[in-house]
C-alpha cells in the first residue's frame, strides 16, 4: 500500500467535480493504496477569492449553494464573484464571470522557457499562498509516497508545474507526477531542447490515460518501466510506450467524490465516463487524444455498468461527459434505470443526426432521462461539413431537430464555429436569421473561431494546407497552432466572430443562463420557468469592440457576393441576412 494524493489545481469549472482523479483515485484504492484527492479548482479559488473579502464570498457562496435562491439572488451572487475578483491585485488576466473563471498567467506564452521562468518566480503568483499555506502543510502532513497533479488544459498548467516544484522542495523523496488531458496534446514538446528542466520539478509526466501508468508507478515508485510515462534519464527524456492493452472501462469502480469541496450548486450532480473516446473524428477535434484507444474503436460502459454506478454514487442528476452518448446507448440506458426503479436524469455531448428530426426520437429520449443536450452544429454549409468529416449533419433539418428538443422538454446547448477553411465567411451571416426563427427552442449558444488544435486529424494530415499557412512552431505548449488563411483576412474572421457572439448576447436566455451557470444549476429548472426568470433580468452588454464589425462584413459582403452595402449597425447586418 502506498499513500498517494491526486490534487485537480486551480484553475477549472468550480461548477463541476473532476471525473478524471476521480475516477483514478476509485482505481488505485481497489488495488490497496491510500488515496486522498483534492479539488484544489474549488479550494484555491474560495481560499484567493475569500483572502480578498471574505464575508461577501461567504453571502455569495450561501446563495448558490442554497436551493431556495432566487434568480435575482443568484444575479447578486454572480456580481459579487465579478466585482471581488476584478478587484484583486494581480499581473494576470483573473476574473470569475457568468459561467467561466478566466485565468491566464502572464507567464503563460505557450513557451518552455517562459514556463521554467514561472517556478524561478512562484513567489509572485496568484495562487502560490494557497499552495505554501494549505496545500504544503497538507502534503507534509500526509508524507505521500506518490503526489499526482491532474493538468487538463493551459489555464491548469503553470499552477500545476509551481505546486508541482513545492512538494518537491518540501518532499524530495516524494515520487511527483504530472497527467492530465493537456499532456496527450503537446507530446511534440518532450524532444525539444529545454522541456528535460521540467524533471528538475517533477519526477514523471502520464502523456496517456492514466488508470495502468499510476498502477504502475504506485506499485514501483520508478517510471522507468511505466507505460505512457515521460522522465529524464540524465540528460535525455525518455517517452516510454503507451500500452498495448487499454484498460476495459466496464471494468471501472465507481468513482470517489471527495476531494474536500463541494461543487458550486445546491446539489450534488457527479460526471461520469462512461465511454474512452469519440468514434467520429470530426477534423477539427482533438479532445479525445489522452485515450488510449484515441481514433480507434472505443471502449465503453455497458447501461447496466453505468446504471449501477449512479446507483452508488446516490445522486438523481448526472453529467455524462463522453464525447458523444449515442441515442440508442441513452435509451437502454433509460429502459435499465426503469427496471431497477432508479430516476435519474442527465445531460450529455450528442451527435446531430437526422434521427433527431422525428419528434418520436426526442420524446423517447425524454422519457429516458435525457434533459441536455450539447450539439455542435458548427456550420449552415454542407459543403464545410463534408470538409470536417461532419457528414451526419444535416444544416436543412437543424432548425426541426431544436424544436423537437425544445417540444420534449430537452434543454439545448449549441456549438458554432466561425473561419472554417474553405467557407465563405458571409455564410456566418445566416446564423442570425436561423438564430431569430429557431432561438426559442435554443438555451445557450457558444460560437467560437476556427483553430489548427494539436493531435486534431487535420492538423496531423494538412487537411487544408491549401487554404490555411501554420506559422512556425515556437509555441509547444499551446495546444492550438498559430496560423494565418491564404485567403480570407484574419480581421474580417474576428469581425464575423464578434458579430456572431453579439447575436448570442441578444438571445433571450442569455441574462439567465450568465446568471445560472452550467446545466448543473440550470437543470433544475424547466424552460417556461427560465424564460420567467430571464423577463426579471437586465439585458446583457453588447460585444466591446462590436461598432467595429459593420464596417469589415460590408467589406465581407462586396468582396464575396459583389455587393455594394454599407451597414452601419447590427440591425442593418441582420436585414441583410434575412435576404441570404
Amino acid at each position: 500500500m502506498k499513500k498517494i494524493i491526486l490534487n485537480y489545481p486551480p484553475v477549472s469549472s468550480p461548477w463541476h467535480l473532476p471525473t478524471g482523479i476521480a475516477q483514478l483515485a476509485a482505481v488505485l484504492r481497489s488495488d490497496g493504496h491510500e488515496v486522498v484527492q483534492r479539488y484544489g479548482h474549488i479550494l484555491g479559488l474560495e481560499y484567493v477569492l475569500k483572502q480578498h473579502r471574505g464575508e461577501r464570498i461567504e453571502e455569495a457562496l450561501r446563495i448558490i449553494c442554497n436551493p431556495g435562491s432566487g434568480v435575482l439572488d443568484w444575479y447578486q451572487a454572480r456580481k459579487i464573484f465579478e466585482e471581488v475578483s476584478r478587484s484583486i491585485p494581480t499581473q494576470d488576466r483573473f476574473v470569475v464571470e457568468r459561467n467561466n473563471v478566466v485565468y491566464v498567467s502572464s507567464y503563460y506564452d505557450g513557451t518552455i522557457g517562459r514556463a521554467l521562468e514561472a517556478i524561478r518566480n512562484r513567489e509572485q503568483h496568484l495562487w502560490y499562498d494557497y499552495f505554501a499555506k494549505v496545500e504544503v502543510p497538507i502534503a507534509q502532513d500526509i508524507k505521500p509516497d506518490l503526489y499526482g497533479i491532474s493538468i487538463a488544459d493551459e489555464r491548469q498548467l503553470i499552477q500545476g508545474i509551481i505546486l508541482a516544484s513545492l512538494i518537491k522542495d518540501t518532499l524530495p523523496n516524494c515520487l511527483v507526477v504530472l497527467g492530465g488531458n493537456f499532456w496527450s496534446r503537446v507530446t511534440s514538446a518532450f524532444q525539444l531542447p529545454g522541456f528535460a528542466a521540467f524533471f528538475d520539478f517533477c519526477d514523471a509526466i502520464v502523456y496517456r490515460e492514466g488508470f495502468q501508468p499510476m498502477l504502475e508507478l504506485a506499485g514501483t515508485l520508478d517510471p522507468r518501466s511505466a507505460s505512457g510515462t515521460v522522465w529524464r534519464d540524465g540528460d535525455r527524456v525518455v517517452v516510454n510506450s503507451p500500452t498495448t492493452k487499454p484498460t476495459p472501462f466496464e471494468t471501472l469502480p465507481t468513482p470517489h467524490y471527495d476531494g474536500g469541496a463541494r461543487q458550486w450548486s445546491p446539489d450534488f450532480v457527479p460526471s461520469l465516463y462512461t465511454m474512452s473516446n469519440c468514434p467520429m473524428a470530426c477534423g477539427f477535434c482533438a479532445i479525445a487524444a489522452g485515450s488510449d484507444s484515441f481514433l480507434a474503436k472505443p471502449r465503453s460502459m455497458s447501461p447496466q455498468r453505468i446504471a449501477e454506478h449512479m446507483a452508488r454514487l446516490g445522486a438523481s442528476r448526472f453529467e455524462i461527459f463522453d464525447e458523444t452518448f449515442t441515442i440508442p446507448r441513452q435509451l437502454e440506458l433509460g429502459m435499465e434505470l426503469k427496471r431497477v426503479d432508479l430516476p435519474t436524469t442527465w445531460d450529455c455531448y450528442l451527435t446531430v443526426t437526422d434521427s433527431l428530426a422525428k419528434p418520436e426520437t426526442c420524446v423517447k429520449l425524454y422519457e429516458a432521462g435525457c434533459r441536455n443536450v450539447q450539439l455542435g452544429l458548427e456550420t449552415l454549409s454542407p459543403d464545410t461539413l463534408k470538409r470536417e468529416n461532419k457528414k451526419w449533419n444535416s444544416p436543412k433539418n437543424y432548425g426541426r431537430i431544436l424544436r423537437n428538443l425544445r417540444d420534449a422538454g430537452i434543454q439545448t446547448h449549441i456549438f458554432i464555429i466561425i473561419g472554417l477553411p474553405g467557407e465563405p465567411l458571409h455564410w456566418g451571416l445566416k446564423w442570425l436569421p436561423f438564430l431569430e426563427e429557431y432561438g426559442d427552442s435554443i438555451l445557450t449558444i457558444k460560437s467560437g473561431r476556427y483553430r489548427v488544435t494539436r493531435m486534431s486529424p487535420e492538423a496531423q494530415s494538412g487537411t487544408h494546407d491549401a487554404r490555411i499557412e501554420v506559422t512556425p512552431d515556437d509555441k509547444p505548449l499551446h495546444l492550438n497552432r498559430h496560423f494565418r488563411y491564404k485567403d480570407v483576412s484574419g480581421k474580417r474572421v474576428y469581425a464575423m466572430r464578434d458579430l456572431l457572439e453579439e447575436a448570442c448576447r441578444r438571445h433571450w436566455a442569455y441574462p439567465v443562463t450568465s446568471t445560472i451557470p452550467w446545466w448543473v444549476n440550470r437543470g433544475r429548472y424547466s424552460w417556461k420557468e427560465l424564460e420567467e426568470m430571464a423577463k426579471q433580468l437586465p439585458p446583457e452588454p453588447s460585444v466591446p469592440q462590436i461598432d467595429r464589425a459593420p464596417t469589415k462584413v460590408s467589406s465581407i459582403v462586396r468582396y464575396e457576393l459583389g455587393q455594394d452595402v454599407r451597414f452601419k449597425s447590427y440591425e442593418d447586418i441582420l436585414a441583410f441576412a434575412r435576404t441570404l
